[in-house]
């Protein structure tokens, strides 16, 4: 075939696709309506959203009957099927349970603040629709477009030329326009979106003043229990707000009265602000808020220079929880913040740190503000009081052994400044110890004078610091002395959020509650020429609003890392470290 040949096929193609494309417009957007489907959760229940072309938008609940509201864009809105139960409590799948005190606690959020959790998962139906669309179009137009190009060879056409021959084109266009628009049509009127109910409907009076004004029911059961539910969940919501509204006032309050406590970093030093177990627990998002502004008007915009997360920000991993990634991401400010995935997050949950502007670390070193992290995320995922299973083949252990290769492969001037892990079991691998809670149990090691022999009995560290979370307790860190007269700083995050461990339909937190337990979070300082770890302050926000500021505590050799000589007890005077009593067996 000749150049010239080659170069009118590809003219003749690209018409043909063009002109399927268009025809075939109607028929991709049908598809894509009638094809678009999330797999998300509200609450604990499983949920399916998909689209209605009726105006309005549906909360389907199988034999309980459906909630019809009148929200929608254009003929589109968006249709949540509720898959199953969702409450451990209802073991019976008994409609009551659905409005029990216990299960409306767990949905107080959707309730006191619909708005941003409802803009979540409708911007989840929104992506999957767009998917969907470009999908439905290149598939359209590819097949369509070699399925005309091929007719243009096999069926005799003549070359057409005058205006009757243009009006010809113009009407087997429309034809084609038409009919591909009739196919369309017809596949969305066939579709379980476009069915809905038009008669025999009950008024919702008592959703009117709310997201939901004017919605109606199938089901006359559903009607007196909704009537009797928000009636209840109203009453939680007014308490909660109040003892939330109280707490968070004397917190702030505190807070300022003890200010001047607050220490920035010294000259030649980096400030990380460090959590864990947020639980997406927006009253303690808005106390660290504080901490970091107050800390920024007293030692400058840059401290901290960068937050560091262990995880769990969320207490389920749905989607409705990005309001809290979203609120945790903005305590930094433009400040960067690095983050690794905990048990109760979910990939949707990863894509809003993402797409938040946190940096998600998935086993690779990055730099962030001068300070090099490494860390991955959990690889098991727990459902809120369901089971926890593995996300794929890694344990643990092969989390921290494949980190700490990638520590120990990387060049000496390159190595991670701080290691991120959720649970301990990867910390422990990452180390090469046999417990890592045991380390810090039975920790009697200094933090600031090396052992007289330079020996603590544990191998080198790839890492001048490792941090982890998870088990939502208060336990005192400790130091590894490396036998180059470094140090590596070990500590276990407390609870953030002040979220209870094992949480129970009787007892668990949410994100509009004060903290259940004492919550805590440190500043720790690195040195920057060193890029160890010298010393840290703990905040901490009690459960009666207390606000403590803990003092300064110092960590390794005043003159950085020691020599032979310099390891001598007589260099520098002894400071006892406390030694930490053994936790309880169920926290471990």
């Amino acid at each position: 075939m000749t150049p010239l040949a080659i170069r009118r096929l590809l003219i003749r193609w690209a018409v043909c696709l063009v002109t399927a494309g268009v025809l075939g417009l109607p028929v991709a957007a049908a598809w894509a309506v009638t094809h678009t489907s999330v797999e998300q959760l509200i609450g604990t229940t499983p949920t399916t959203f998909t689209l209605s072309t009726q105006g309005q938008s549906e909360l389907r609940l199988g034999i309980a009957g459906t909630v019809y509201v009148p929200r929608a864009v254009g003929p589109l809105g968006v249709v949540a099927s509720v898959d199953g139960p969702g409450d451990p409590g209802a073991g019976d799948g008994d409609l009551a349970n659905y409005v029990r005190p216990e299960m409306l606690r767990l949905y107080t959020g959707i309730f006191h603040d619909p708005g941003p959790a409802i803009d979540q998962y409708v911007g989840l139906v929104q992506t999957e629709l767009t998917h969907q669309l470009r999908l439905a179009i290149l598939t359209v137009t590819l097949a369509g477009g070699t399925l005309l190009l091929a007719l243009t060879y096999l069926l005799p056409l003549r070359p057409l030329s005058g205006r009757r021959a243009r009006l010809r084109v113009v009407g087997v266009a429309a034809l084609g326009l038409l009919t591909t628009t009739s196919l369309g049509a017809v596949q969305v009127l066939g579709s379980p979106g476009h069915r809905g109910a038009t008669e025999g409907v009950y008024p919702l009076a008592v959703l009117d003043g709310t997201l939901a004004a004017g919605a109606t029911t199938n089901s006359p059961v559903l009607r007196a229990l909704t009537g009797g539910a928000l009636a209840k969940a109203q009453v939680l919501i007014t308490r909660q707000e109040k003892a939330e509204a109280r707490y968070r006032s004397a917190a702030l309050a505190d807070l300022e009265s003890r200010r001047l406590l607050m220490r920035g970093p010294r000259d030649g030093e980096t400030a990380v602000i460090m959590q864990s177990d947020m639980h997406c627990n927006t009253t303690m998002i808005r106390l660290q808020t504080a901490v970091v502004e107050l800390l920024n008007e007293q030692y400058g915009d840059d401290v901290p220079a960068l937050m560091g997360i262990t995880g769990d920000l969320t207490t389920n991993g749905t989607a409705a929880e990005g309001t809290c990634i979203r609120g945790e991401r903005a305590v930094m400010g433009d400040g960067p913040v690095a983050v690794v995935t905990g048990n109760h997050e979910s990939e949707v949950s990863a894509e809003q740190m993402a797409d938040s502007g946190m940096t998600v670390l998935e086993g690779s070193i990055e730099e962030l503000a001068g300070v090099r992290v490494l860390g991955d995320g959990d690889p098991s995922r727990s459902e809120l009081f369901g089971a926890t299973t593995l996300r794929g083949e890694e344990g643990q252990a092969d989390v921290g052994f494949r980190l700490r290769d990638v520590a120990a492969d990387a060049d000496a001037d390159e190595r991670p400044d701080l290691l991120l892990v959720h649970e301990a079991y990867a910390a422990q691998a990452f180390l090469d110890v046999e417990s890592v809670s045991s380390l810090l149990t039975t920790n009697d090691v200094s933090l600031t004078v090396a052992p007289p022999d330079g020996d603590d009995g544990i191998d080198d560290v790839p890492a001048s610091a490792v941090f982890y979370g998870h088990w939502h307790r208060s336990i005192e860190p400790r130091v590894i002395w490396n036998s180059d007269g470094t140090w590596t700083f070990l500590m276990e995050l407390d609870t953030t959020g002040g979220a209870v461990d094992t949480p129970t339909i009787n007892n668990f937190s949410t994100p509009w509650s004060k903290p259940q337990q004492d919550a805590s979070f440190p500043v720790i300082f690195l040195d920057d020429e060193t890029r160890m770890v010298t010393g840290y302050q703990l905040y901490r926000f009690e459960t009666d609003g207390t606000a403590v500021i803990e003092p300064l505590v110092s960590i390794g050799t005043p003159g950085g890392p020691v020599d032979d000589a310099a390891s001598d007890s007589e260099t520098a005077p002894e400071v006892e470290t406390p030694t930490v009593s053994e936790t309880p067996a169920a926290a471990e």
